[in-house]
């Protein structure tokens, strides 16, 4: 019987789990939080069919409620375009600690083992081979080891050079965030009617985002910044938020410090033995840093990739034919969108604020998002025209978007051509062309 070890209870791993445990696989997760206490303390907005496309049940409706309504506000805070909300529960807010909780159960049903309150200190090799973990000095021996750990995984440091695994994302490629909870404001009003959620772009003009939203825990609040975030950064964001947001008063129920991966997937996920799924990987979505979606996708195809025999006895040149798939099927998305973001990242606030005032974006353009209805929305002619005017007054800023467009399309097409075979001369001069086409956008 093969071993799996699982470090950590990232979303991907724990889907690969669940199904290589059900498939007759001796699989141990390692987790270094305590039972109940894995995962961050909010929730996070995800679709529903998620579960049923990966073949889980849905969870107990305990962990999760109805998406809130969002609304997008411009840099100068003038503007505001509210997104219409999917049909009810087909977008849900989940439980962080509740969805950990959830994959705990189902892969201890199958018979899987988790250790809690343990910390993977290194890797085991054997002949620049990946062969287990080791924790407290001791080495726990395994056929394959999933890091899961997330975005902060110390293990990708430590795989032999010769694999060629980014061992850190570049400061670009991270959000720092303060995320907090506060006490409503006794009898205030949201900033709109009926929407509890809102969101900053290019807060107080710089790089990131802030948003605060009512919640039933309190006030959630998350300022983000790309690359470095300050202690004065979060002061000044706090009160231009709480002037903004009648909601938001001083008393704060509890705080921390986050870092998001804000980026498209690392350019290599596997070594002999080793494989990176999830956040550690940076499977997530590069516009909001959102990544259980992907993960679970990427979990599940992993795991059908493993029992369908493919990955052979777990060597790289046999796994890079999962992470030549994965590239098509969503990295070379993520890329196309980290691609568009970083450009819109670039623009002066004065830019975004005129295409949120100056009605190249309008409110009924968001119905293309999601709609109460269920029905097709669509631009109606008129809008159509009267956006191509705008554009055409305004030809600096429309060559702009055609050479964003230009380059994510490139970007995309860079990470569609990954190597077919694991022929590392050949894997290094792609990479190097999939980092440099990001990095030119």
């Amino acid at each position: 019987m093969k071993k799996v070890a699982v470090v950590g209870m990232g979303q991907g791993g724990m889907v690969a789990a669940i199904y290589l445990q059900r498939a007759g696989f001796s699989v141990t997760v390692f987790e270094k939080a305590k039972r109940g206490e894995v995962s961050y303390r909010w929730h996070d907005d995800i679709r529903s069919d998620i579960f049923s496309l990966t073949g889980l049940d849905m969870p107990s409706e305990g962990i999760y409620r109805q998406k809130s309504k969002w609304l997008f506000v411009s840099p100068n805070e003038k503007f505001t375009l509210p997104v219409p909300p999917a049909k009810p529960m087909e977008e849900i807010s989940i439980s962080r600690r509740g969805l950990s909780d959830y994959f705990a159960n189902a892969f201890e049903s199958a018979g899987g083992k988790i250790e809690f309150e343990t910390q993977i200190d290194d890797l085991y090799l054997k002949n620049e081979r990946v062969a287990g973990v080791i924790s407290n000095g001791k080495a726990f021996e395994a056929d394959l080891v999933i890091d899961a750990s997330g975005l902060g995984s110390t293990l990708r440091g430590k795989l032999p050079k010769r694999f060629n695994v980014q061992s850190e994302p570049p400061k670009s490629g991270v959000l720092c965030g303060y995320r907090a909870f506060f006490r409503p404001v006794e009898g205030a009003k949201t900033v709109e009617e009926g929407i509890d959620s809102t969101l900053i772009l290019k807060h107080l003009g710089e790089e990131g985002i802030s948003w605060c939203n009512l919640t039933n825990e309190g006030v959630d609040v998350l300022v983000g910044r790309i690359g470095e975030l300050t202690d004065e950064n979060v002061k000044t964001a706090l009160e231009d938020l709480r002037k903004f947001n009648p909601i938001l008063s001083e008393e704060l129920i509890y705080e921390e410090r986050v870092n998001i991966c804000l980026r498209a997937t690392i350019s290599n996920i596997v070594a002999d033995g080793y494989i990176l799924l999830g956040d550690s990987a940076y499977m997530t979505m590069p516009l909001m840093g959102s990544g259980i979606e992907s993960s679970m996708k990427a979990g599940k195809e992993f795991a059908d990739f493993v029992t369908s025999g493919q990955a052979g006895d777990f060597e790289a040149s046999k796994m890079w034919g999962f992470f030549r798939k994965y590239m098509a099927e969503f990295g070379a998305d993520f890329a196309f969108i980290d691609a568009l973001k970083r450009w819109a990242l670039k623009r002066k606030p004065q830019v975004i604020d005129w295409v949120f005032g100056g009605g190249l974006i309008e409110k009924s353009d968001l119905a293309l998002v999601s709609t109460d209805s269920g029905s097709a929305p669509k631009i109606p002619a008129k809008s159509i025209l009267k956006k191509i005017g705008i554009l055409f007054v305004h030809p600096s800023f429309t060559c702009s978007v055609i050479g964003a467009l230009y380059r994510a399309l490139k970007a995309k097409s860079v990470a569609k051509k990954c190597p077919k075979n694991y022929d590392m001369k050949r894997i290094e001069k792609w990479q190097k062309k999939y980092e440099a086409r990001l990095e030119k956008c």
